[in-house]
């Protein structure tokens, strides 16, 4: 069988490099299409995924996006029509649902976030099997367009799907001249993002002279949010693609105004802040609400947060460590959609009452009280 693969985000390589290998492993052709953006093409370089490159980002104005994702379709479907794909799977691409809609191949869609309405208008209704994570509300989904009969949750988010793989190694410390346990990781807003309405300076700027005195490897997304920060000595801003995840499991801390990242240290086990300034999503919430994550915008109190959850590393990592184990990833729940498609030529769709029921079962993971009290001088990395 042969699987198209859309990755339109540089995130989005570390979610699909397990799915693309073990389809790979099974026999099945994988052709993978990404865009222009963001660093995506050498994150793909560096795992060694082979790709066409098929359009770029349209920049942050609406009518930039409009003529970049309209110029994106076209070349996408001349592509598609020539390689005849079985199957399409993308995560949160506007092009690749309408293109295998139009074309009629059955699709796989993920998505994770609930405020990007605008965008979720354009993938849902034409998405033949929607997967996304327990804590959004199917409803909300459904609003978008979603199918009722082709929706699938999963107790888990998506960034457990990055961890494929994966064996620390501290090359990266080297690299950077950073020690492990030694280091905050932070990551400033996605400002072209269309779903983010937050203030153009980043919040990140009043946090970093508020934190105990050790490096901050800092990842901008712009030029001008990486000249903002150059002012600070104690600031690193990698100029290439590193290993990010080994750089995240070997970090003290993880602070950021995004959302993958965080996500990605909560499945590594890496006390994480958010401080996001925009609407939460609803993973988001939930991660806070089990104590998993932790949110402000005000620096004063992301500062004393960090600095309790640097005090208390140990205990807390294995309390992270211990609820995440126990969700589902949502890598081997498309591995096995894929599988049961191929054999019945049909995906497995969930009822909405038992949506609602799995959403339930997803949020009783205990809190964790030790944020609050007591101390642990324990570290463990």
């Amino acid at each position: 069988m042969k699987v198209w693969i859309d990755i339109t985000n540089a995130p989005h390589v570390h979610f699909f490099k397990g799915i693309i290998r073990e389809l790979e492993k099974a026999g099945h052709e994988v052709l993978v299409t990404a865009r222009e953006f963001d660093g995506l093409t050498g994150i793909l370089d560096m795992f060694g995924i082979d790709y066409y490159v098929v359009g770029k980002h349209g920049g942050a104005t609406l009518e930039g996006k409009l003529l970049a994702s309209s110029e994106r379709m076209y070349k996408l479907s001349k592509l598609i029509i020539e390689e005849k794909p079985d199957l399409a799977l993308y995560k949160h691409s506007t092009e690749a649902p309408r293109v295998a809609f139009g074309l009629q191949i059955p699709s796989i869609g993920f998505v994770d976030n609930d405020t990007a309405v605008a965008q979720n208008k354009l993938i849902l209704p034409y998405t033949t099997l929607l997967l996304y994570p327990t804590a959004i509300d199917a409803y909300e989904l459904l609003r978008c367009g979603a199918d009722p009969n082709g929706m699938r949750p999963v107790k888990g988010f998506s960034e457990l799907a990055h961890l494929y793989g994966f064996l620390p190694n501290r090359r990266v410390l080297r690299e950077l001249g950073l020690k492990a346990g030694g280091y905050i990781v932070m990551r400033a807003e996605p400002v072209k993002a269309n779903y983010f309405h937050g203030p153009p300076r980043s919040v990140l700027e009043d946090v970093v002279p508020l934190l105990p005195e050790m490096p901050v490897v800092l990842f901008p997304r712009t030029e001008e949010q990486r000249k903002s920060f150059e002012r600070f000595e104690n600031v690193i801003m990698p100029e290439r693609p590193v290993d990010s995840l080994s750089l995240l499991y070997y970090a003290k801390l993880m602070i950021g105004a995004g959302g993958t990242m965080n996500r990605e240290a909560i499945a590594l086990g890496t006390p994480t802040i958010s401080t996001y300034p925009g609407k939460l999503l609803a993973v988001t919430k939930w991660l806070v609400e089990n104590d998993l994550e932790f949110h402000s915008t005000d620096p004063v109190e992301v500062a004393r947060t960090a600095e309790r959850m640097i005090e208390m590393n140990g205990s807390y990592r294995a309390y992270i460590r211990s609820v995440v184990s126990g969700l589902e990833n949502p890598m081997d729940v498309i591995l096995k959609e894929i599988e049961t498609y191929e054999e019945l030529g049909t995906f497995r769709a969930v009822k909405l009452e038992e949506t609602s029921k799995a959403a339930s079962e997803a949020g009783n993971a205990r809190g964790y009280v030790g944020l609050d009290g007591g101390r642990d001088e324990e570290e463990q990395y």
